[in-house]
């Protein structure tokens, strides 16, 4: 299918996005990138995407998506190819059922406990650990967020008491609200971790949501702590 479209491209939106960034990884995919295409404004860069999508079939992915008011759609020209496509993917219902656009949205499907057990395996496990592992997985809900979580947990576990204890953190951190259910999920990661580890991922804070992280200026930080 993706051969039938000249031009590919993907950007992530995010709650706090920077919509100049979203327009230049855009572009990538249609023009040549140079110092002077990045020192354009919004409406420059908006110009420039419109032009190099006209008369060319594409395929546009804008990842987490928050909000219907983006404005993101003017930036595509429509009145030369039906065949194009923009793909959308959020966790807001509003913005999947946007009235003002013809669309049609697709619900992830809750996961079963066989396709959640199925993530928890990295070998043949003994009896004792099936059981608290289904027990895992129904506490999981079929959320497919805390069962990956949840999963890479397990994984750094060896004794059926550590399994048996992750059990009971999971019923406590599931909610039917999803913005708790996500920090509680990723809460649950981060109180399993070792304390120089916690020191270590605390450092990404300073770093803009989205942004390019550089490896050196990571390192750097930590070695300034001692992490």
């Amino acid at each position: 299918m993706l051969c039938h479209f000249d031009v590919r491209s993907k950007a992530t939106v995010s709650q706090q996005h920077n919509i100049k960034k979203i327009f230049l990884s855009l572009l990538q995919s249609t023009i040549k990138m140079n110092d002077t295409v990045k020192m354009k404004g919004e409406v420059e860069l908006v110009d420039m995407l419109q032009k190099s999508l006209k008369r060319k079939s594409y395929l546009i992915v804008l990842d987490d998506i928050w909000s219907c008011e983006d404005g993101m759609r003017r930036c595509f020209p429509t009145e030369e190819n039906a065949g194009n496509q923009i793909l959308l993917t959020t966790h807001n219902d509003e913005v999947a059922c946007y009235d003002g656009i013809e669309n049609l949205s697709l619900r992830m499907s809750f996961m079963d406990q066989d396709e959640s057990c199925s993530l928890f395996k990295s070998k043949a496990l003994p009896y004792k650990f099936e059981t608290v592992e289904k027990q895992i997985a129904d506490e999981c809900c079929g959320l497919s967020l805390t069962i990956v979580v949840v999963a890479g947990l397990l994984k750094s576990k060896r004794t059926i008491e550590d399994w048996e204890n992750i059990a009971k953190d999971v019923k406590l951190f599931v909610t039917n609200d999803p913005d708790k259910q996500c920090s509680r999920v990723l809460g649950l990661s981060y109180n399993h971790l070792t304390i120089d580890l916690k020191v270590c991922l605390l450092h990404f804070e300073i770093f803009p949501v989205d942004s390019e992280i550089r490896v050196k200026k990571l390192m750097r930080s930590w070695m300034v702590e001692g992490s």
